[in-house]
């Protein structure tokens, strides 16, 4: 399973996550602190000076623009290009068709299919009525020449997470030998406060 979606996803949050609290902290300071917004005034203009100077040094011939906002622009060209590019990768290699198999048996030929809510169900019965897990998640990913299932699980503080991983492993190759088809398996036990706080009913 390919792990560069997820790793360019943690970059682009982490870039975006520190370019806003650059912003509000300077805003926030600009805002409680006097001092601070007359310095930074006085950067601002002395920033808008240079600027000016420089786009009036780089002024085209004949033109009154200059040639820095044609590499601007082609920078935000290239920007807007790699922001569709990341979204187009979004959730690539997921896919919710788990078995998809033709059969020309006679005297009923034939296509069995089984989505990924199939399975998802299946392990949900094998797992949903233990007490040390509060939920469970199931997500089908392409992998010749069988799909893989990764199976993501929110244990209750406290659980032993090497032989919980075990057992789920076990349900999931059960699972699968139902379907007629055995992948990869990858688990992820994840923890949160939903771990820590709830009750031993909200098992889903």
């Amino acid at each position: 399973m390919n792990q560069t979606p997820r790793l360019l996803n943690r970059i682009m949050i982490g870039i975006f996550g520190a370019v806003f609290l650059a912003l509000g902290t300077q805003l926030m300071l600009i805002a409680m602190v006097p001092e601070y917004a007359l310095g930074w005034h006085g950067l601002a203009d002395a920033v808008d000076g240079g600027a000016r100077q420089i786009l009036l040094a780089t002024t085209l011939p004949g033109q009154k623009e200059s040639w820095l906002w044609i590499i601007v622009s082609a920078l935000l060209v290239a920007v807007i290009l790699l922001m569709i590019w990341w979204i187009s990768v979004q959730g690539r290699g997921r896919t919710n068709e788990y078995v998809s198999a033709y059969f020309d048996d006679q005297p009923m030929p034939g296509r069995v299919e089984i989505s990924g809510e199939a399975v998802e169900q299946a392990i949900r019965a094998m797992l949903g009525h233990r007490a040390d897990i509060v939920s469970i998640n199931v997500s089908v990913w392409e992998k010749a020449p069988v799909p893989g299932l990764k199976i993501k699980v929110q244990p209750r503080k406290g659980v032993e997470p090497g032989r919980l991983g075990r057992e789920i492993v076990e349900a999931a190759r059960e699972t699968q030998d139902l379907m007629g088809a055995r992948g990869p398996v990858v688990v992820y036990l994840a923890a949160g406060a939903r771990s820590r706080f709830a009750r031993s009913e909200r098992v889903q």
